[in-house]
């Protein structure tokens, strides 16, 4: 190394650790400042940590998908106890990905065109479009109307010969009654995907949710438990049999990256180096930012779960014993644990509240609302267009209890950064909205 080519290391290595100690003393002091509180469907959880994590990888130069983004997909894996997961740009990519490698035509019993895949009518759009997208057919299943969750009973009317898969969806953090679902699954021999986008750390049995389904999908938004800004995950019971489809569909269907590369550059010796293309992939790769901010986040999750936990259980406890008989809170299964992800509150059919004069009355309040995910999926515009079906637990075809829960329903949103006094006015909030609702 000549003398000229040290001092510019030194120099740049200098001005490096000055501009990450100013940015962490920028988000120390933004944090001290911050009005916690606020009851924003979104808002920023970053702390000092983040803030320099993402500037470090700006200053290196590598801002691809590179080392961190292995590292956070192993230590996603660790924390939720998962074989092995691939990380990718947003929940809605996680759902595609692993829809697609459900149906490549190199696995072994691939979705194929016509086929149907059944689908809670309570859910998000990107939960619905992989399946059109692989030639499939949706199929919305009404809801139990406690849980919010997809009905077992509709599940099972739903199911026909051209059944294929079913996207599970735990509900604003609720989790699925899995062990049932999979026994159905395995009856039918059907294909899992467990769409745990609101959901981490919720639990069945003990069991982390994510590990049930064939595959499963979170999301890394800026509402969701952990965020990475936009990002998302792609979890696996079974690597040898999923991770290198989903490796390819991830990136432009290309083999690099997979287990079996070498196999594929032997057989086709005349095509250079990693160059070859086996799948109708996409490119939907994150960057080494979003997952050096995961890394951070994930050491605080635990605790911020916990937290939502306490909010939750004080919000559920004076909702039931003040207004139970106008109210009706999402409930959970025996021996499972939810991880809010909101609160939702649906206004019973006897009572005289109306649902849009109460949540007119707390917004007017700071307090936003917003539908049950997207409530009905049976009501959007596009459905129309999508050529699927609708299954209620009589086996007809009206989603009467979707239906319900999307007329009289909404949710709070609900972080972790909330104040006793916040959870507290909360409370103060929705009974003078009550009393200015009936």
């Amino acid at each position: 190394m000549t003398d000229l080519t040290k001092e510019f290391a030194e120099q740049s290595e200098t001005l490096k650790r000055e501009i990450l100690e100013k940015v962490s003393a920028y988000g120390e002091l933004q944090r001290q400042h911050s009005q916690p509180g606020d009851f924003d469907l979104i808002r920023s959880t970053f702390e000092a940590e983040e803030l320099s994590a993402a500037v470090d990888v700006l200053l290196g130069g590598q801002v691809t998908m590179a080392g961190k983004v292995k590292a956070f997909e192993q230590a996603w894996s660790h924390w939720n106890h998962s074989p092995a997961s691939i990380m990718v740009n947003s929940g809605s990519s996680a759902n595609l990905v692993a829809m697609a490698a459900l149906a490549s035509r190199l696995s072994p019993h691939p979705i194929q065109a016509g086929d149907e895949v059944l689908v809670p009518a309570i859910c998000w759009s990107t939960s619905v479009f992989p399946i059109v997208q692989m030639g499939a057919i949706p199929v919305l299943v009404d809801i139990d109307p406690l849980t919010l969750n997809m009905s077992l009973e509709a599940m099972e009317q739903a199911i026909t010969p051209k059944t294929r898969g079913i996207v599970v969806i735990h509900v604003l953090g609720n989790p699925c009654p899995m062990r049932e679902i999979m026994a159905l699954a395995q009856k039918h021999h059907l294909v899992v995907l467990e769409d745990c986008c609101e959901a981490h750390g919720a639990t069945v049995g003990g069991i982390k949710v994510g590990n049930f389904g064939d595959l499963s999908s979170f999301s890394f938004f800026l509402s969701h438990h952990l965020t990475t800004i936009e990002g998302g995950m792609v979890s696996m019971q079974n690597p040898e049999r999923w991770q290198d489809y989903l490796i390819s569909q991830r990136a432009h269907g290309w083999i690099r990256g997979r287990s079996d590369e070498a196999e594929w550059q032997s057989r086709f010796p005349g095509l250079n180096g990693g160059w070859i293309f086996v799948e109708t992939g996409y490119n939907l790769r994150p960057t080494e930012m979003h997952a050096a901010i995961g890394l951070c986040q994930l050491r605080r999750l635990d605790a911020w779960i916990k937290r939502r936990k306490q909010i939750f259980s004080y919000w559920r406890d004076n909702i039931t014993s003040r207004w139970g008989e106008q109210l009706q809170l999402q409930q959970t299964l025996p021996d499972h644990e939810a991880s809010p992800f909101g609160l939702s509150i649906v206004v019973q059919a006897e009572s005289s509240l109306d649902p849009i004069t109460l949540q007119t009355y707390l917004k007017s309040k700071g307090i936003f609302t917003r539908p049950l995910i997207a409530g009905n999926f049976a009501r959007q515009p596009v459905w129309e267009s999508l050529n699927g079906r609708c299954v209620a637990a009589d086996g007809s075809d009206q989603l009467t209890m979707a239906d319900f829960a999307h007329t009289r329903g909404f949710m709070i949103g609900l972080h972790q950064d909330l104040s006793d006094p916040a959870v507290e006015f909360f409370i103060q909030q929705l009974a003078a909205g009550i009393q200015a609702s009936q």
